[in-house]
């Protein structure tokens, strides 16, 4: 049996391996807002960072929303059953108070992971510079 951060930091890596396929500039935004995401959790809370992710029509905040729901579904036993970022939001805001503590804790132990691996795999920091030697900024440009 896996110890439970081992399942997170699997599944974290999972979705974030899964987006180098994705060009430079989708994977900034994403990296950018994934760097935020701890920080946006422990300020608004989780059912706010959800909504807000929710609402933004934007790829990279939809991407991360599910990415988060993805991690969440192989974590949480209970939420196995979650069809996407919606009905994780659903579930947050009519849970109880015990439920969103243990679920916030849940989520800000992801939020970690993505971050890390975020910075290790896309190689990309909280700016958005990509630290990678084999990057050339120039093409980035083109």
């Amino acid at each position: 049996m896996q110890p439970r951060s081992q399942i997170v930091a699997t599944a974290a890596f999972k979705q974030i391996n899964s987006r180098k396929k994705n060009s430079i500039e989708e994977n900034k935004k994403y990296a950018t807002l994934a760097h935020k995401l701890p920080a946006m959790i422990l300020q608004n809370g989780l059912a706010q960072t959800t909504g807000f992710l929710l609402a933004k029509n934007e790829e990279h905040h939809q991407a991360l929303l599910e990415d988060l729901t993805l991690v969440f579904k192989q974590v949480d036993a209970k939420l196995a059953n979650i069809a996407n970022g919606e009905a994780l939001h659903k579930e947050i805001i009519e849970s109880d108070l015990y439920q969103i503590m243990r679920m916030t804790r849940e989520a800000l132990e992801i939020a970690g992971w993505l971050r890390r691996y975020v910075q290790g795999i896309l190689k990309i920091d909280a700016t958005g510079d990509v630290n990678d030697e084999h990057h050339n900024p120039a093409e980035a440009k083109l």
